[in-house]
């Protein structure tokens, strides 16, 4: 996971705008700007923002096991808070669907037939 994405991610967690994070990691609004846009912090900057990362977001990126199959998909939605049996259930099958949806393969276009290209334009005659 990019440096940009973890604090936006952070933002999101802390409820905190720029101005405020910049002032937990001590530095100017600009710098953390200039994160969200792409530039990669050095050093120390970089290992605090991964531990603000690991503490505010509550898991580090690479510890984060990948999804691989419906029941990795329940365990995720049960662990949300507010979600009841019936929520997570209903998720699962709107998933599905849409896991469906995208593995139909497209049809095939039928090719043009090249003599459809190749008729000639008629040009008007001239009057006279």
């Amino acid at each position: 996971m990019m440096i940009d994405e973890k604090v936006r991610l952070i933002l999101r967690a802390t409820e905190w705008n720029q101005q405020k994070l910049a002032e937990y990691f001590d530095v100017s609004q600009s710098t953390v700007h200039r994160w969200l846009s792409g530039a990669e912090p050095e050093g120390r900057r970089r290992d605090a923002i991964n531990e603000a990362y690991a503490r505010f977001v509550g898991h580090d990126a690479a510890s984060a096991a990948p999804i691989r199959d419906a029941d990795d998909v329940r365990r995720l939605l049960e662990q949300i808070d507010g979600l009841k049996p019936a929520d997570v259930t209903a998720l699962l099958s709107v998933i599905k669907g849409f896991q469906q949806a995208n593995s139909a393969q497209p049809e095939q276009a039928r090719p043009r037939d090249q003599s459809e290209l190749a008729i000639p334009r008629r040009e008007p005659s001239p009057s006279r």
